[in-house]
């Protein structure tokens, strides 16, 4: 029984329904919000281990913008980062590979959707040392 707290914060109330179904059978307390501002009064109020974080909401760059300002305060927070995110299809191979994106990108992991539950788990354990 973990017990960890994660925060998903991603604007398709199905997806979020999805993976807190997924975590909730490790016993992982999961938080859910559609957008970055009740995400992060949920962070302030959770204090979570965990940010699983979409790239594309309510702007294009809505969550990399927050991953940004959460990882500038990490001191303060502390947590890893995941994001989970479609690319849109103008910009697979647009030539830059993961590793470069990483650079800008202030994520631990980028997993692409559709997310196959096991690697999400296993990404999760991962970034929790569980």
């Amino acid at each position: 029984m973990s017990g960890k707290k994660i925060v998903i914060i991603d604007d398709d109330p199905e997806i979020c329904d999805a993976m807190s179904e997924i975590l909730g059978e490790y016993d992982y307390q999961v938080f859910t919000a559609l957008d970055t501002r009740s995400g992060y009064q949920l962070l302030l109020e959770e204090r979570p281990d965990l940010l699983i974080l979409d790239i594309m909401m309510a702007t294009m760059h809505e969550g990399l913008d927050f991953a940004t300002k959460i990882k500038e305060r990490e001191g303060i927070y502390g947590m890893p980062v995941l994001i989970v995110s479609a690319r849109p299809p103008a910009e697979r191979g647009y030539g830059r590979s993961l590793d470069e994106d990483l650079d800008w990108i202030h994520a631990d992991i980028f997993m692409e959707k559709p997310v196959e539950p096991e690697e999400l788990i296993h990404n999760v354990k991962l970034l929790l040392k569980d």
